[in-house]
């Protein structure tokens, strides 16, 4: 019996080592712009801030410079946080993930079991009643208010690492965070007509805006629902353990594939 375990424990380590197959991994990237739709409609209907699309922060950051807009004038200070939480988690999971494999099955399973913990913990200090996060709690005055800023760290942080999959799987034409350039791929594609089988970046890209955009419809509805933002973010969490899981049954990449 001992020796039977001896001899099933390499190809344990050796799966979990094992870089899953990039076919079909689309699926997933359309599922994380979903996820973003969720989280940013949600973040920018409490705190008027963006956690993964990082170009309306740094506008409502330039904006502040000139203490626009007049009613938010601590707005700026959560598009910072929100922008240098986003930095820090694109450079910590890059680099982890990089030595472990970006694509090795351990370090995409345990990369979003991270990101669903910290939408766990940001989404329960806010069921907690710790965070101000309707406009009813929302005052133009400092002080505990701030405390706002914890959460869109952690979430903003954790938006990153479905970015880092998305590149590290090889999909970058769905960036899951941002839109600006797939509108521009779309438009400037010399086969935007031709037909669904022959033009599968195409559909990726238009696959991420409707995912982001049935998203952010849900974020919004379900913020306006009884259970808040809070509901919104929960679906979020639930999503990226769904995904985390989903590695760990993901095919494998074979030696010949890779070659």
């Amino acid at each position: 019996m001992a020796a039977d375990l001896e001899a099933h424990r390499p190809s344990r380590i050796h799966r979990w080592k094992q870089a899953v197959d990039p076919r079909n991994a689309d699926l997933i990237c359309l599922l994380l712009c979903l996820n973003t739709g969720l989280c940013d409609s949600a973040a920018y209907n409490a705190w008027s801030c963006f956690l993964a699309m990082q170009t309306g922060n740094t506008i409502f950051l330039g904006l502040g410079a000139s203490n626009l807009p007049d009613n938010k004038p601590w707005g700026w200070l959560k598009s910072l946080i929100s922008i240098v939480g986003f930095f820090l988690g694109a450079l910590i999971f890059s680099n982890i993930t990089r030595r472990v494999g970006a694509r090795s099955r351990v370090a995409l399973f345990v990369s979003f079991l991270v990101q669903a913990i910290l939408v766990v913990i940001a989404v329960a200090l806010i069921e907690a009643d710790l965070i101000p996060h309707t406009p009813a709690d929302m005052t133009l005055q400092s002080g505990p208010l701030f405390l706002e800023l914890i959460p869109i760290a952690l979430l903003a942080f954790q938006s990153a690492g479905a970015m880092t999959a998305s590149r590290a799987l090889g999909y970058s034409e769905i960036p899951t965070v941002v839109l600006t350039s797939v509108y521009f791929d779309v438009a400037t594609d010399p086969q935007i007509v031709r037909g669904p089988l022959t033009n599968v970046k195409r559909n990726r890209r238009v696959g991420g805006v409707v995912a982001l955009l049935v998203g952010a419809i849900a974020g919004g509805w379900l913020s306006r629902s009884s259970g808040g933002m809070e509901s919104a973010l929960w679906m979020a969490a639930g999503l990226k353990f769904v995904v985390a899981l989903a590695w760990l049954v993901w095919p494998g990449e074979t030696v010949q594939e890779t070659k």
